[in-house]
């Protein structure tokens, strides 16, 4: 997951990446979510209206079409930077991957959040988060190897 409401125009290439995790998710933040299949375009509400307004022509986030599949290059700096992060992240992969642009607060958070695949999971009653699954099963390891 990639934060891309503080790239710098300057820069070229892909963000840094940070963890997957909704405590790194902002209500004025924007971020982009890939898994090989759905690549995710969450868009906090509190988002500069300027940014949206570069990247998706509109004055705020409610105001986004969320059905569209594709993004649309502008003619300013902040779209072609945003459009060439795209371009490289989904021509890295062997498939076309689906963009799915995902509002706060809306229907398709739930999916969204499904990806952040560092937050804890309530599909068992222990309600591990990833690192500490991992810590866990190097723990159990261990106490088998000795």
């Amino acid at each position: 997951m990639g934060a891309l409401h503080n790239t710098s125009n300057e820069e070229t290439g892909v963000p840094d990446q940070i963890r997957c995790t909704i405590e790194k998710v902002r209500d004025d933040g924007v971020y982009l979510l890939e898994n090989g299949i759905h690549v995710l375009l969450f868009v906090g509400l509190a988002t500069d209206p300027a940014w949206i307004q570069d990247v998706f022509g509109v004055a705020t986030a409610a105001q986004i079409d969320i059905d569209k599949t594709k993004l649309v290059e502008r003619d300013n700096p902040t779209s072609r930077r945003i459009c060439d992060i795209y371009r490289s992240v989904t021509n890295a992969r062997a498939r076309t991957m689906k963009l799915t642009i995902v509002r706060q607060r809306d229907k398709l958070e739930i999916v969204f959040k499904h990806f952040l695949c560092e937050d804890r999971s309530t599909a068992s009653d222990s309600h591990f988060s990833y690192v500490d699954f991992l810590c866990h099963m190097h723990k159990e390891i261990r106490a088998m190897l000795s």
